[in-house]
């Protein structure tokens, strides 16, 4: 018998050790007892320590057998296998299989149904088929074209029918043009035939605003449709704001707010255009007033700033050719008869849209006082009879002008100016004519003015005086920073001391307010106290070197300094702020600037220091800027003293008052008066 390298013989017994299986396994034919008996034998020579079965021919062949005998009896995951028990798997047969197959199916054609159902049938056609919405600016300027543009898009896959349109435009908008164009007459509605699967349409509408500043106009828009697989009308709508920020023109109306029964008085309409404006021709109109007549302009036509205008009709003024210089229209008015207290001419200003139709963009009502009286009092301060800003420390000039309009000469005119303020300095008071003052008030008889004792009829004259407003000291937030003015007068006899005494008060000035026999009212309120300091230095205030070069300076050689401003203010807010020196040619910026607020920046064209500050609250009580300047003295400066700055200049707009402050200081020289330590004569060496 040949014996192959797998198999055992031990007295003609095989042995497969390493391709068996438990298939070969129970397919084996049972052995016989001779066979049994030759297998004990083996099983007795096995080891005795461990009890392994050694063969005594082939030991080196023991591992190759335990690792064959372990390959048997592990399954796949290396876990012994429990030869005792035999787990059978079903096979799925072909029932099981067709089942799935059908249920497969069902899902799948379900599936495809609602899909095409959907998609192809109905098309998701519903309330949110189609996207709408309206775009546009959200800020324009009067008269500025501008566009609203349209959107609608089809977001399902079929065609939507019988579409709608429609726009509701805002009072104040102006319809020019739109794309594709409506057939309706107020070109609002487009009617759409069809819409198709999945587009995007738009339409243009271009116009403008025209209304008053910080006027809101809204657009409405809705869309009504039919898909084409439906029967049901669907609806969109949307809207838009759209603010005017701007009427593109500056306006000022100057007037005085009283009127004498059959006197002329004099209106002038100021205007510019602004850098961005839309309306350079309109025209203004006054609401019609039957008490009130409206006089031809007065002037020239070649006065310096007199607008381009015509006037079609008394109370009309056609403007052509509006722009940034300022333009003034002049007119006259008589109010005929006192009918009421007051009366009112309301001034409206419109752009023209078409031949006949105007759009209002700008109104002004003037507020009149109407006096009935024998004699005309006229208030003028600082040669103006209109409301104005004034300064700490400013002196007012007075003058009352009086005029007898009346049939018959007036005996015994008393005359008393009224200054309600308590910050008048009344020791500064200067009056020619010597009237008696008592608390805050000055009276003026024929003992005073000769000329009081006998007004003739349409004898005119003229009382002159002034006082100064206090310098600004500590602050009071619940005081009123304004000097109320106006002129009163009796005839006959002096007011008494009761009277007198009672103008002070508001109350009583309210009252007085109502008479006949008294002048305009002038409202003086005061600025912002508003300070300007300034100083060259070589060293600073902590006595550190802040310059370089020689001091006092010397010929041919460079020296630098340090300049200082600092700006207070405390009562009311300001705007436009800067602080600016223009420099000698033989002085040169330095730069080294630097500023707690705004910036510092050097005008190389204006050979200029400008510190821009712009807004500045009443939050921020003091700010500070700071800058090199440098200057090389020539053969033409020895023994001379040079000129640093020729003095600062501060201005800004006054929020409360409306009024410009101006403030400025005095030239810098080398003697550094402002310096310490530096301080000398300051003369070139």
């Amino acid at each position: 018998m040949v014996k192959n390298k797998d198999e055992k013989e031990n007295n003609d017994v095989k042995v497969r050790v390493e391709k068996s299986s438990v298939a070969e396994f129970t397919k084996r034919p049972l052995p016989s007892e001779e066979e049994i008996a030759e297998f004990e034998e083996m099983v007795n020579q096995a080891n005795e320590s461990n009890g392994e079965f050694i063969d005594p021919e082939q030991p080196e062949k023991e591992d190759e057998i335990k690792e064959s005998l372990n390959e048997i009896y592990q399954d796949d995951d290396g876990q012994v296998v429990d030869v005792k028990k035999i787990d059978v798997k079903k096979r799925r047969g072909f029932v099981y299989w067709t089942l799935m197959l059908v249920v497969f199916a069902c899902l799948t054609g379900g599936c495809a149904y609602v899909f095409y159902n959907y998609f192809f049938i109905n098309g998701g056609t519903d309330a949110t088929a189609l996207d709408f919405n309206i775009e546009g600016p959200n800020e324009v300027i009067a008269g500025e074209e501008f566009f609203y543009t349209l959107t609608y898009k089809n977001l399902s896959n079929v065609v939507i029918t019988n579409a709608r349109l429609e726009v509701v435009y805002p009072d104040n908008f102006i319809y020019l043009d739109s794309y594709p164009a409506s057939k309706n007459e107020e070109n609002r509605v487009w009617d759409i035939f069809s819409i198709p699967a999945q587009s995007l349409n738009t339409i243009k509408i271009k116009g403008m605003m025209v209304g008053s500043e910080n006027e809101i106009g809204i657009v409405l828009a809705k869309i009504s449709y039919t898909p084409i697989n439906f029967s049901s009308e669907f609806k969109k709508e949307s809207s838009l704001t759209t603010a005017i920020r701007d009427i593109g023109l500056e306006i000022d109306i100057d007037y005085i707010p009283t009127a004498l029964i059959g006197e002329k008085h004099d209106v002038t309409i100021r205007f510019n255009a602004r850098d961005n404006n839309y309306i350079s021709n309109f025209r203004i109109t006054m609401e019609p007033n039957e008490n009130i007549e409206i006089m031809d302009f007065i002037g020239s036509e070649d006065d310096a700033g007199r607008a381009a205008f015509t006037i079609p009709r008394p109370g009309v003024w056609q403007v052509e050719g509006a722009n940034t210089e300022d333009q003034f229209i002049p007119f006259q008015f008589i109010v005929k008869d006192k009918v009421a207290d007051t009366e009112e001419i309301v001034l409206k200003f419109e752009k023209p849209i078409n031949e006949n139709d105007y759009q209002e963009f700008f109104q002004e009502t003037l507020n009149l006082e109407v006096l009935k009286s024998d004699l005309n009092l006229t208030l003028i301060i600082n040669g103006s009879r209109e409301d104005q800003g004034v300064d700490f420390g400013d002196i007012l000039h007075y003058s009352i002008v009086y005029n007898n309009k009346g049939e018959t000469e007036l005996n015994d005119v008393i005359i008393m100016a009224v200054l309600e303020s308590e910050f008048l300095d009344f020791s500064t008071l200067d009056d020619p004519g010597n009237g008696e003052e008592k608390g805050h008030t000055i009276t003026w008889g024929k003992a005073e003015i000769p000329e009081l004792e006998v007004v003739a009829k349409h004898e005119e004259g003229t009382i002159d005086f002034s006082v100064q407003v206090v310098e600004a000291g500590k602050l009071d937030p619940d005081s009123k920073y304004q000097v109320k003015s106006y002129a009163h007068y009796s005839v006959g006899q002096a007011p008494d001391d009761e009277t007198a005494e009672t103008v002070e008060t508001s109350d009583s000035a309210s009252e007085e307010d109502k008479a006949d026999n008294k002048s305009n009212t002038i409202i003086n309120q005061i600025n912002s106290d508003l300070k300007l300091t300034e100083a060259v230095r070589y060293f600073s205030e902590d006595n550190i070197p802040v310059g370089t070069g020689p001091h006092p300076p010397k010929v041919g050689e460079t020296s630098t300094y340090k300049v200082y401003w600092e700006i207070k203010n405390n009562l009311h807010e300001l705007n436009n702020l800067t602080v600016s020196v223009i420099l000698p040619d033989y002085v040169d910026w330095n730069e080294k600037e630097r500023a707690t607020l705004g910036d510092v920046n050097y005008n190389d064209s204006l050979h200029a220091i400008v510190w821009d500050i712009g807004r500045l609250p009443i939050t921020v009580f003091a700010a500070n800027a700071e800058f090199s300047i440098k200057v090389s003295p020539t053969e033409e400066d020895k023994n001379k003293i040079m000129v640093l700055l020729p003095g600062s200049k501060a201005s800004a707009m006054d929020a409360e008052t409306n009024a410009e402050i101006k403030k400025s200081t005095n030239a810098q020289t080398t003697k550094l008066e402002g310096d310490e330590i530096g301080k000398g004569d300051g003369i070139v060496e």
